[in-house]
Order: C-alpha cells, then structure tokens, then sequence
C-alpha cells in the first residue's frame, strides 16, 4: 500500500529481551529484539546478537547467557542497554539497585517477565548480527504485566524503525 512507510520487517510488533552475558568476571546487559522460538522438543531459540559487541565477545569466550523478558514499564532501560556500549559502560554498575546476581556471573533485571538460561551453540553469520541457535536450560515466570514491544519503543520514540 503507498501510503504505508514502515518497512514490512518492522511492521511486527516483537517482544524486547535484555541478554545477560559474562566472561573474564565481567557481566554485561545488552537489548535484544531478534528472539524467536525455534524448536518445541528440545526448546531452542534464535538469538540475533549485534557484531562488535561486549555481548558477542562474552558469548564467544563463555556460551551461557540469562535472556530477561522486559517489562513496558522498563522501557528506559533501551537507553543504557540498547544505545550505549558494554566496552565503554560498565552496564552493570550503573544498574546496581536494579539487578540482582544470578548465578555463573549472570545478572537479572529486577521487575522482569520471566527469565530464560540459555546455553548458546552455534552461530551463522547474517550479516551485521550473528544468529545463534540456544538450547534453554530453564526459565522463570516471575510477574504478570504488558510486554515490552517494539512498537512500544516506537510510540516512546526510543527507536525510529
């Protein structure tokens, strides 16, 4: 349709995650929005993870990671997690009061969803992401409330697509 601008890969509204991820005793929080459900028996995901990222180079060195289901009234935390760099911010100290220590290095957003472990297993390159194919460990139910999306981002105007 001409009047239509968004482009089509945008126009679905997905759920916004934050990967926590370590390595070398040093955590890191970032945002994810390229998360889907890729297999029922055994339960894995695809995990699209930015190239040149302290996410990506905590993965490559220690493959576990703590995938927190965002809340909409977390919507803030895209301005840390998603717009800065774990090589420049430590994420993590500047979240203290906001996360808790969840074992194995790996932090939780305190006010999440839920939570998901997962153990990450291979990658193919798509470009400026790597998607990586997780095998979930365990997952947490932990508070009923509306999900963080994207277009809740785009109504906030945290992202433009």
């Amino acid at each position: 349709m001409p009047g239509i601008r968004i482009k089509p890969w945008n126009r679905v509204d997905n759920p916004v995650f934050s990967l926590s991820t370590t390595a070398d005793g040093r955590g890191n929080l970032n945002i994810c929005s390229y998360v889907t459900s890729i297999s029922m028996k055994p339960k894995r995901f695809i995990v699209g993870v930015y190239k040149g990222t302290r996410t990506l180079a905590n993965l490559e060195a220690n493959p576990v990671g703590l995938l927190n289901y965002l809340a909409q009234d977390q919507a803030d935390l895209v301005k840390l997690l998603g717009k800065k760099s774990g090589h420049v911010v430590d994420k993590i100290a500047r979240l203290v009061d906001q996360v808790e220590h969840a074992g194995d290095g790996l932090y939780r957003l305190k006010g999440v969803l839920a939570v998901l472990r997962l153990r990450f297993m291979e990658r193919m390159d798509c470009g400026d992401h790597w998607a990586w194919l997780a095998h979930l460990e365990s997952y947490e139910n932990l508070r009923e409330a509306p999900g963080l999306t994207l277009e809740e981002l785009r109504r906030k105007k945290l992202i433009l697509a």
